[in-house]
């Protein structure tokens, strides 16, 4: 049966991964397609501030809402059953759809003075068009909201193939609208293509909903058990989200204090930074956050376990790439981004922001993944208020070192942020342990099974022959040789390699990388890491399946 679940978890993780690589691709085409279209002119300007304009007035409620919908669903179908649970999301996403499109109606009727408040500096034909853009652009509001709840359902009864493609989809449209039509109809195609790229994100994943068994139903109670439960835990998500981006805000404008080049700097660092995170991480969350939901209604202990063996996991894959960008920083930003008017000065200056940006990966992945366990038991908070405080240490350490480090200061304090966030929920979740401890049984115990083991405690005992500090120290020991190894091989193959050509940087790049790939689980293999044998079961699992399916 774990051999089963781990091939289940590699072949969900794997699905998600490919099709955040795929819409990655494709979206670093759009950009070049757009830019190779329209260039950098008021009509580009007003088409961004356009696409903001809903978003803010949203305040991601579509990635709350998925967030949210998980546990709801897990804990409905447990105690009532799917049927009862389906007419609950039926209820949900008639509620998101009014609120929604009432949003949609607003920001079409007062496109003008929102425009004005978002945008003060523009004037004349680009006010013109940025309102225009604005009232074509609005539907995603409700399309996007829409689409979420889908995802958070399909990810609820472990369906993740259809959501992990409609990025592919969406980035497909809008590339054909830039392309195809973006030629003689202008920026207003490309946003009507936006729009339809919104309606497919919706479109791909309803099929596999109603595959389900889903039927929806159009009547609205607003006493609904679920509707009410998503209501109450939804607001702490959105003033999450609220502080992130006035955090936001802040970082920004002490970067355009800095000398030129220097936001750029920091945009491409957290762009290669946010790779690892985005392909492996959010694919490891995105599948373990439904078992995480479903297992804190069902089986507490065994919830305790898995969220124990998924810091490990989590950490285990993004180490050994937070290292890896750290010691291949130059070659990676020169392969990535050094042509044309992107000079060696810029990599260089680019480079040093994604070293420091590089020091919160593992971290960044695993404050998601320690927020989500939070959101499985109900508690939306929690994690809300660490988060604030994290944008908090955020702002303060930027504000402390953007003068002796320029932008440099700024990446790190931004690396620095989920760090923070992650030590404070492991802290918070090692007092409720301490404290549940001290509780009389059966409250006591159901507390210590749900968090008791959890909290990653350096000395606590194994359990269930699996020790978290253990793991995670053998993580660092192999890193640590993998970061020598590379450290010394690299400098050779550069020695031995042309330093031009787009070709002869991905050789070098390669070379260091399939070292340090074969160093780290090598040594990881040495040590016996759990983590290992965890995606060697996997690897097995899967293959011994498709033998046994020809």
């Amino acid at each position: 049966m774990a051999d089963r679940s781990n091939g289940n978890l590699a072949k969900f993780a794997g699905i998600v991964a490919l099709g955040t690589v795929f819409s990655k691709i494709l979206g670093f085409l759009r950009e070049t397609s757009f830019a190779a279209q329209f260039g950098a002119s008021y009509a580009t300007d007003a088409y961004l501030v356009a696409m903001i304009i809903p978003t803010l007035m949203l305040m991601g409620v579509g990635p709350a809402v998925t967030t949210t919908l998980v546990p709801v669903f897990a804990d409905l179908e447990r105690r009532r059953g799917r049927d009862a649970a389906f007419a609950s999301v039926s209820a949900i996403i008639n509620a998101c759809f009014i609120v929604s499109g009432a949003a949609m109606v607003a920001g079409m009727v007062f496109a003008r003075p929102v425009v004005r408040l978002v945008a003060p500096g523009f004037s004349g034909e680009a006010f013109a068009l940025t309102v225009e853009l604005t009232t074509i652009l609005f539907p995603i509001a409700v399309l996007t909201v829409m689409a979420h709840c889908v995802t958070g359902v399909l990810h609820a009864v472990g369906r993740f193939a259809a959501p992990a493609v409609t990025g592919i989809v969406q980035n497909v449209i809008i590339i054909t609208a830039i392309v195809a039509f973006g030629p003689r109809y202008g920026i207003q195609a490309v946003a009507v293509g936006t729009v339809l790229g919104s309606l497919s994100m919706l479109a791909v994943q309803w099929p596999a909903l109603r595959a389900c068994g889903y039927r929806h139903r159009f009547a609205l109670d607003w006493n609904d058990t679920g509707l009410r439960q998503v209501g109450r835990l939804i607001g702490p998500i959105i003033l999450g989200t609220a502080a992130s981006q006035a955090g936001g805000l802040v970082i920004r404008a002490l970067a355009s204090r800095l000398p030129e080049g220097s936001i750029t700097y920091l945009n491409y660092s957290q762009r290669l930074a946010a790779l690892p995170v985005g392909v492996f991480g959010t694919a490891l969350t995105t599948v373990l956050y439904p078992t995480l939901a479903r297992l804190y209604s069902e089986d507490k202990s065994e919830f305790s376990r898995t969220f124990r063996r998924s810091i490990g996991i989590v950490f285990f894959i993004l180490l050994p790439m937070a290292a890896g960008l750290m010691i291949l920083a130059a070659p990676v930003v020169r392969l990535a981004f050094e042509r044309g008017v992107f000079t060696a000065e810029a990599t260089s200056a680019t480079a040093v922001a994604l070293v420091y940006a590089a020091i919160g990966i593992p971290f960044t992945g695993l404050a998601d993944l320690t927020s989500k366990a939070f959101y499985a038991t109900h508690d939306t908070l929690t994690p809300v208020f660490v988060n604030v405080g994290a944008v908090g240490v955020n702002v303060g350490l930027s504000l402390t070192l953007v003068g002796s480090m320029q932008h440099a200061g700024l990446s790190l304090a931004a690396s620095c942020q989920p760090i923070a966030s992650f030590m404070i929920l492991q802290a918070i979740l090692r007092r409720r342990a301490a404290a549940s401890q001290r509780q009389s049984a059966p409250t006591g115990s159901t507390a210590r099974a749900a968090w008791g083991q959890t909290s990653g405690e350096t000395g606590s005992p194994r359990v269930g022959g699996y020790s978290l500090a253990a793991s995670l120290a053998k993580s660092v020991v192999a890193a640590a040789v993998m970061w020598a190894a590379v450290s010394a091989l690299d400098p050779w193959f550069a020695a031995r390699l042309p330093q031009t050509g787009t070709m002869a940087q991905a050789l070098r790049l390669a070379a260091s990388v399939g070292v340090g790939g074969a160093v780290y689980f090598g040594m990881a293999a040495v040590l016996r890491s759990d983590e290992l044998a965890f995606a060697a079961g996997a690897v097995r699992s899967r293959l011994d399946r498709g033998r046994q399916a020809r």
